[in-house]
């Protein structure tokens, strides 16, 4: 098995990650996550112990994404191991998409600078769990969200033994059905606590 660690970035679109975390949990076990909307782009990083080697995960990952920028990284190959076994010593193995990111079209600012429109007019809430590690825990969480109009603007996992820890910044629309949306999530990873709460507004 080896251990990589998987980029994906491009244009954010309904649903790309509920398709993302669903791939990978198809191909390997994620562990740590962390995932940030910049500028209406997603940058997604995400930990996978998978039994295909990086070249293959990547080019599985490209053809499920075309436009995305995907790269993956051999946690695996150290320097350290590498010069044990005679060969030259690499931080990772890099396998990097090229292409435009998201192929996406930047737009022009009063700076001239490329920059993308992002307008959120929905309801912000914080969406915490946290319970047993298993496959399909976030690809199914990411999936009820996007189900329901949510839109994910920031995403953190960690996993500590058996345990994982999810924090998630989650835009919901404004007629969103919030009981429904919590019974469904209930129902669906009923061995996990889940929590959701009206994000307090930001002070920058």
């Amino acid at each position: 098995m080896g251990l990589y660690a998987v980029t994906v970035i491009g244009r954010d679109r309904p649903g790309v990650i509920a398709e993302v975390t669903r791939a990978l949990a198809d191909r390997g076990a994620i562990g740590d996550s962390s995932m940030i909307l910049l500028g209406g782009y997603l940058a997604m990083t995400l930990v996978i112990t998978a039994g295909l080697g990086a070249d293959r995960l990547g080019e599985g990952l490209t053809g499920r994404f075309p436009g995305y920028a995907v790269g993956v990284a051999d946690l695996v190959e150290t320097p350290l191991a590498s010069a044990h076994n005679g060969e030259t010593a690499r931080a990772a193995r890099e396998v990097v998409t090229p292409g435009v990111v998201g192929g996406a079209r930047p737009i022009r600012g009063p700076q001239g600078l490329g920059v993308v429109e992002t307008i959120r007019t929905g309801l912000g809430y914080v969406l915490t769990l946290h319970g047993p590690t298993q496959g399909d825990v976030l690809p199914v969480l990411t999936g009820l969200l996007a189900g329901s109009g949510c839109s994910i603007t920031s995403l953190i996992t960690r996993v500590v033994g058996d345990l994982l820890v999810l924090v998630a910044d989650v835009e919901l629309p404004e007629r969103a059905d919030v009981p429904s949306l919590m019974r469904g999530m209930s129902s669906a990873l009923d061995d996990h606590r889940i929590a959701f709460r009206p994000a307090e507004p930001a002070v920058i």
